[in-house]
This record gives structure tokens, C-alpha cells and sequence, in this order.
């Protein structure tokens, strides 16, 4: 009874003792971070409450944390949202998953990207939220899912909007283009249409001058017929007067008669002349109309031509564009959703929840990733994820096999589905070996470069599932039954790079691969179940 009572009394000393040098850490980062400024105070800040986590002094951590953004919010927007940004990030990697802790994740992202947040910082919130995305209780897992929704949402209205302010600007150029084109056209037929007012404004003086040169040679003639009438008058006069000047005044008669009939002719061939300048001068005012009708018309019909390859250039690249446009949203359709499933959506709008009567879904999940997860940082983290689970894709597809999705360091992929076939076990197991394969090749050389490892269970079950994609928007195919929750009970009794199945996988592949029965293992709110573990194929062929 004494060594029980100083045992305790010795428990309590020591934890009395941990807790005042804790506390007495807390009080000493403080006073520490009063003599910094600015970035200086928000990094330690932060460094200081990284090291409370590390023993659990978790208030005493977010109140530092808070200090740093304080300090922040005083030193502009753009600084608050990156410190914002932050705090969510180290409150998803060190905190406690309580609810507590993610409203406060929740909330610290609402505030950091409450005005315009660059495109890194969004992704960065979407990285956050899928790291607690399926390590929360019942009660916040909504939440969070909406939030990793809207989080998506906002990368995809912003790519819309930089595509559609690219667009915007190609198209603003393009229409200055043309309308400098246009202009000098429109120089081109003004300067044509004054050289044609200047050769008309010609045309017409040279009129007016034949038309005073006819004057003056009427008048002329005019003047002649009077001379000669007064000759007359006084060759008659002479004639009564003088007897003997008869035969001179004869004369005198016949050359005015000669005279006469001169002037005659030079009368008709004036006229003649005058005819052919006013039909000269009708033709060249016709030639004139002519030309000017027929520049206005070459020009109307350059300028219909040319605006008939402007807008036949630009349809074809709108044509071009909406192809491309096409194009990528089939491409993207197909990556979200199987091909067949892809096409009815198209064709009905919607897609029928059908009942596989027998499938195979594999899981997969990174052993002590939660530790992995602290060792390495964010970025090292996410590639190393996407080197993984990208050779997967690639394993599966290989194989006929469907990916349904990943889920934080999980992958899960099914066979048989969407389109059910006889291999879908076989197959299956073949993906596991060429993904234990990947991991042992691609450990060895990350241990080579002094990286952690990345050691996974797998785990396989066959049975009927229900397939399809349900909600309208955001559209995903999926698949539910017991036979997923069986499947992934199965992995995490597995081990590392095992491959672990069940029973009913077991009676459809016993034929082809030697396995080593682990017996009947208890799992978590289910009946105790047979296990198997995958040694190697019997023929070898049957990986091909």
C-alpha cells in the first residue's frame, strides 16, 4: 500500500514537472517573439507553435498561431491570405482531427480567400481539405465535402474566366487588325475618286473653251454676211449710176455669189465640227461614267470579297476553336467518366444506376502515411502521391480495370465495371503484382537518395456492387455495396506489399495463383472473415 501511494506521488511530480516546463516554453517563445517585426515575428510564430504540438500543447500552439496571423492582418490583404492559408495547413498536419480544430481550418480558409486568391493558394485549400477530407467525425464530414467542392469549383471558374479574358483580348486585336485595313482601303478610293473629280473638273473647262471659240467664229461670220450686204447695196447703187461698170458689177455678183456659197460650206463643216465635239464630248462624259461606275463597282466588289475572307477567316477560327473546345471537354468527360457511361450521359442526359452481379474492387493504402505525411513537405508529399497513383492509373488501364477514385493516400479501382466480364478477378490481382512491383523498384531508389518509404496494403474482394453516377452536377461514377466496405476491411488487415484477398476472390483465382490461407481474421463491425495472401502465379503466362 506505501509503493502504491509513492508511486503516485511520484507520477503526479513528474507530470506537475512536464507541464510548468511547457508552460514555462510558452511563456519563454513569447517573450521572444515581442523583440521581432513583421515577417520575422509571423515565421517564428509559426515555428514556435509547430514545436508546442510536438507535446500536445495544443491551445498554447493556436495561440501563437493567431498571433501571427494578427500580426499579418496589419500588414495588408495579400499578406493576411498567405498567413491565413498557412495556419489552415498546419492545423491540418499537426492538430487533432476534432471538430473543433476543423471549423477552425474551415474558417481560416474562408477568411483567406475572401477577396481575389491567386490560383496557388486555392489548390493549396483543396490540398488542406483533402488531407482531413476522410479523417473527420460524421458530423463535420458534409462540411468539409462541400467545402472541397467549392474549393474545386473556384479553380475551374477561374480558368474559365482566364480563358475567357484570353479570348476576349485575341478578339480585340483581331478587330483592330481589320479596322486599319478598312482604313486604308477607304484612303485609297477617296484619293481615286479626287483624281476623278480634278479630270472631270478638266473636261468641263475645255467644254466651255470650244463652246467660246464657236462664239467668236459665229460672230465672225456674222460680221462677214453684213460686209457683203453692204457690198451689194453698193454695187446696185454703182450700177444705176454707172452703165458702163455693168459688166464689173456682174462680177462683182458672181463673186458674191461665190462668196456666199463659201460661206455656206464653211457654215455646214462648222457645224459638222460642232457635232462631233459635242459627240466627243458626250463620249468622253460617258467613258468618265463608265470608269467611275466601274471603279465603284470593283471597289464594292473587293470590299465584299474581303470581307467575305475576313469573316470566312474568323468563322473558321471560331469553327476551329469550338472543335478544340469539344475535343478537350470529350477528352475531359472520358478522364472523369468511362467511356460507355460517358455516351449515355451525353445521348440521355443522365445516367441508369445499374446492379453488377459480380465485380472485383481493389484497395490500396500507404502504411504510417500520417508519419510520412510530417517528414516530408507539402509539395514533396503531393508529387510523391502523384508518381504513385499516376503509375496506377496506367497498371489498371493495362488491365481493363475502372479507377473510382482516390481517397487522401487510398486508391481504389474496381474490374468488371462499368461493362462486366469474366477476368475481372484475374485481372485485378495481376494490377496488385505490377503495383508491388512499382513500390519495391520505386522504394529502392528513393532509399538510394535517403527519401522515406512508401510500403502500401492491398486488399481485394469480389461480389455484386451497384454502379452509376448520381447528383446533377460535378458528375462522378461511383460504385456502393457491401462488397466496397468488405474490400476495404480486407486492406487494412493486410500487410506491406502483400496482397491480401477474400474468400470469394480466393474460389475465382485459386486456379491460377498460390496463396497462403491466414484463416478467419476478426474485422471491424463484420463477421469474422476467411483471408488469403497472394505467394505468385502458377504459370507465369498468366501476367501476360
Amino acid at each position: 500500500m506505501v509503493h502504491r501511494t509513492f508511486l503516485c506521488s511520484f507520477l503526479i511530480f513528474i507530470c506537475t514537472c512536464v507541464q510548468v516546463s511547457a508552460q514555462r516554453s510558452y511563456n519563454d517563445y513569447k517573450k521572444q517573439l515581442r523583440s521581432l517585426k513583421d515577417g520575422a515575428y509571423i515565421s517564428k510564430s509559426f515555428q514556435f507553435a509547430e514545436e508546442l504540438t510536438k507535446s500536445q500543447e495544443w491551445d498554447n500552439a493556436l495561440d501563437l498561431i493567431d498571433r501571427g496571423v494578427k500580426k499579418a492582418r496589419s500588414m495588408g490583404s495579400n499578406t493576411e491570405a498567405v498567413v491565413e492559408i498557412n495556419k489552415a495547413h498546419l492545423l491540418a498536419r499537426a492538430f487533432p482531427k476534432d471538430d473543433a480544430y476543423i471549423k477552425e481550418i474551415i474558417e481560416s480558409i474562408d477568411k483567406g480567400l475572401s477577396s481575389r486568391p491567386p490560383r496557388n493558394l486555392i489548390e493549396k485549400s483543396v490540398s488542406v481539405m483533402e488531407m482531413v477530407q476522410y479523417r473527420v467525425s460524421a458530423t463535420m464530414d458534409p462540411l468539409v465535402e462541400q467545402k472541397v467542392r467549392e474549393l474545386k469549383g473556384m479553380i475551374v471558374r477561374l480558368d474559365r474566366q482566364l480563358v475567357a479574358e484570353a479570348k476576349e483580348s485575341e478578339l480585340k486585336e483581331f478587330e483592330e487588325m481589320g479596322t486599319e485595313e478598312a482604313f486604308e482601303q477607304m484612303q485609297l478610293l477617296k484619293e481615286e475618286r479626287e483624281r476623278l473629280e480634278d479630270a472631270q473638273e478638266s473636261l468641263t473647262k475645255s467644254v466651255e473653251e470650244n463652246a467660246e471659240l464657236l462664239n467668236r467664229r459665229t460672230a465672225i461670220i456674222n460680221r462677214m454676211t453684213d460686209e457683203q450686204a453692204k457690198a451689194e447695196a453698193k454695187m446696185q447703187y454703182n450700177q444705176r449710176i454707172i452703165d458702163s461698170l455693168r459688166f464689173m458689177a456682174q462680177l462683182d455678183s458672181i463673186n458674191i455669189l461665190n462668196s456666199q456659197h463659201l460661206i455656206k460650206e464653211q457654215e455646214a463643216e462648222l457645224q459638222l465640227k460642232e457635232s462631233e465635239l459635242h459627240l466627243k464630248t458626250s463620249q468622253q462624259r460617258l467613258y468618265i461614267t463608265l470608269s467611275v461606275l466601274g471603279l465603284l463597282i470593283t471597289g464594292f466588289l473587293t470590299w465584299i470579297i474581303y470581307s467575305t475572307r475576313k469573316t470566312n477567316k474568323k468563322l473558321a477560327a471560331q469553327k476551329a476553336e469550338i472543335e478544340h473546345e469539344k475535343e478537350r471537354s470529350e477528352e475531359l468527360l472520358l478522364n472523369i467518366l468511362p467511356k460507355f457511361i460517358a455516351q449515355e450521359l451525353k445521348e440521355k442526359s443522365k445516367v441508369k444506376t445499374r446492379m453488377i452481379d459480380n465485380c472485383t474492387v481493389l484497395f490500396t493504402d500507404f502504411i504510417n502515411f500520417t508519419t510520412i505525411s510530417k517528414q516530408l513537405s507539402p509539395r514533396d508529399l503531393i508529387q510523391a502521391l502523384d508518381e504513385c497513383f499516376r503509375a496506377f492509373d496506367n497498371i489498371i488501364t493495362k488491365y481493363n480495370i475502372e479507377k473510382i477514385k482516390t481517397i487522401g493516400d487510398s486508391y481504389m479501382c474496381a474490374g468488371g465495371v462499368p461493362i462486366p466480364n469474366n477476368t475481372h478477378a484475374i485481372d485485378a490481382v495481376n494490377a496488385a503484382f505490377e503495383m508491388v512491383n512499382f513500390l519495391d523498384t520505386w522504394n529502392n531508389q528513393r532509399e538510394a537518395k535517403g527519401l522515406v518509404r512508401f510500403d502500401a496494403r492491398i486488399g481485394i474482394h469480389s461480389g455484386p456492387i451497384i454502379a452509376g453516377v448520381v447528383g446533377a452536377k460535378k458528375f462522378a461514377y461511383d460504385i456502393w455495396g457491401d462488397t466496397v466496405n468488405v474490400a476495404a476491411r480486407i486492406e487494412s488487415k493486410s500487410a506491406a506489399q502483400k496482397i491480401n484477398i477474400s474468400e470469394s476472390t480466393y474460389q475465382l483465382i485459386k486456379n491460377h495463383y498460390q496463396c497462403e490461407k491466414r484463416g478467419s481474421i476478426s474485422v471491424k463491425n463484420m463477421t469474422d472473415l476467411e483471408m488469403y495472401f497472394v505467394d505468385h502465379p502458377i504459370n507465369q503466362a498468366i501476367l501476360n
